[in-house]
C-alpha cells in the first residue's frame, strides 16, 4: 500500500467518503475543544447558531437545515431547553405549532463562543493559503447543494430507500 510521506493517508484511501470522514472527524474535533467545556456539542453550538439566524424556526424545518432527524432535534432541543439556551414559543400564526428562540442566556454564550469557534475552523484549515480556503469551500458547497438526495439523517447507516436502489441498478 503506497504512502505519500508529506500526509501520510494511503492512497488507497484518498477517496472522497473516506477523506470527508476524516475532515469531519478533524472538524468536530477542534470545535469539541471549544464546545465541550461549555457543556454543549459542536451541534449543539450549531443549533443554537441557527436558531439565532433563523428566528421562527419549528423543529422540523431545524432538523432539514441542520440535516438530523426530528427525534435527534427534539432530543437537543430538550437539553438546550432545559439549560435555558433555547425556548418554544406558540407560533403566531399555528397556535398548534412551537417555534424554537433563542434566550438571551443562549444569545450570550453564542457571542462569547462565536470568536473560540472561528479560531477553530481556521485552525482546520491552516493547511490552506486563503485563496485555496475559499476555493475549496466553494468547491465543497458547490459537491454538497448538488448531491442533496444524498444527505439525508442516517444515509450509510440505514438501507438506502427503494428508488435510490432501483437508479443504482
Amino acid at each position: 500500500m503506497a504512502v505519500n510521506k508529506k500526509s501520510e493517508v494511503p492512497s488507497v484511501h484518498r477517496v472522497p467518503a473516506h477523506l470527508a470522514r476524516r475532515f469531519h472527524q478533524i472538524c468536530l474535533g477542534a470545535l469539541a475543544e471549544v464546545t465541550t467545556p461549555n457543556d454543549i456539542s459542536p451541534l449543539q453550538y450549531g443549533i443554537i447558531a441557527s436558531i439565532q439566524e433563523q428566528p421562527g424556526l419549528d423543529q422540523r424545518r431545524l432538523a432539514e437545515r441542520m440535516g438530523i432527524d426530528t427525534v435527534s432535534a427534539h432530543h437537543h432541543i430538550n437539553f438546550l431547553e432545559s439549560r435555558g439556551l433555547v425556548a418554544r414559543d406558540t407560533d403566531p400564526n399555528d397556535r398548534r405549532s412551537r417555534v424554537l428562540k433563542i434566550t438571551p442566556r443562549g444569545s450570550k454564550l453564542r457571542e462569547r463562543l462565536r470568536p473560540q469557534i472561528t479560531a477553530a475552523h481556521e485552525r482546520g484549515l491552516s493547511a490552506l493559503t486563503n485563496a485555496d480556503r475559499l476555493n475549496f469551500l466553494k468547491l465543497l458547497t458547490r459537491i454538497i447543494e448538488s448531491n442533496e438526495t444524498y444527505a439525508r439523517p442516517g444515509n450509510g447507516r440505514r438501507r438506502p430507500p427503494k428508488r435510490i436502489t432501483e437508479l443504482m441498478r
